[in-house]
């Protein structure tokens, strides 16, 4: 499992809202080269926050994504929500290490 990663957005927005969104790109994702799978977390402290936490095979693969023509068009749904008020609305971790 060492060397996949991890990517976590960040969003604000109306829970009702953000899960249509999140299903319509989910739906658009499927089958995507790398991704291994993607869940939708919603905060426990502030009802109205959530991140999408996506797992790919490895770095290139989710670079090679990316940096592709269709990822743009696969994720404009959610891109108005991206919550940037602590610094980046996202995050990418490499596993480096697991229980």
């Amino acid at each position: 499992m060492i060397g996949r990663v991890r990517v976590v957005v960040y969003y604000a927005a109306p829970e009702e809202t953000l899960v249509d969104a999140y299903e319509r790109v989910n739906k658009e994702m499927a089958g995507t080269a790398g991704l291994v799978g993607a869940e939708l977390l919603k905060s426990t402290l502030d009802t109205d926050r959530f991140a999408v936490l996506s797992e790919w095979t490895d770095l290139p693969s989710f670079q090679q994504w990316e940096e592709g023509a269709r990822h743009r068009n696969q994720t404009s749904e959610l891109r108005p929500y991206e919550d940037g008020t602590n610094g980046r609305p996202y995050g990418i971790y490499q596993v480096i290490g697991q229980l």
